[in-house]
């Protein structure tokens, strides 16, 4: 079975700039190695472009790679909006066939530490895989860091 990370947080909250981190701070790089194991990075989340990230989901059952990182917001819409973002329960019902998925929730927007994620989308999370909390204003370095070592315990 496939294993996905999946990093959580709502638009603009810094997401890619901490998946950035993680690849060496090249955004372009796709592949990282992180415990002897190959894995496969998604920066954009699906509040930047659904379809994208859907259909990547999509391709994880037929990929070479076993393990894989994913940008990802809560946000569970009834339909898809104008610009192309999807449903995020369209996306985890995609991921849920075929992988084990290991959520990194980061519970504070970086430069609004009180808007977060709610109790009941980590309730909701929780129901899928394994649920680790990030609390605090962290750079994206160190929630990269985070992200390093929760992958490390689990991969």
């Amino acid at each position: 079975m496939k294993k996905v990370f999946v990093y959580v947080g709502h638009s603009n909250w810094g997401k890619s700039m901490a998946l950035k981190s993680l690849t060496e701070d090249n955004f372009n790089k796709q592949n990282i190695d992180i415990s002897n194991q190959s894995i496969k990075v998604k920066k954009m989340s699906n509040d930047d472009d659904g379809t994208s990230l859907l259909n990547f989901v999509r391709e994880i059952p037929n990929a070479k790679h076993n393990n894989f990182i994913i940008a990802f917001c809560p946000h569970v819409p009834t339909i898809k909006d104008k610009k192309g973002k999807r449903n995020s329960l369209e996306i985890i019902n995609e991921l849920k066939v075929s992988s084990k998925l290991f959520f990194f929730v980061q519970k504070e927007k970086y430069k609004d530490p009180k808007t977060q994620i709610t109790e009941n989308e980590i309730n909701w999370l929780s129901n899928y895989g394994k649920v680790y909390i990030l609390e605090g204003q962290n750079e994206a370095e160190i929630r990269a860091e985070r992200l390093k070592r929760y992958i490390e315990d689990n991969i």
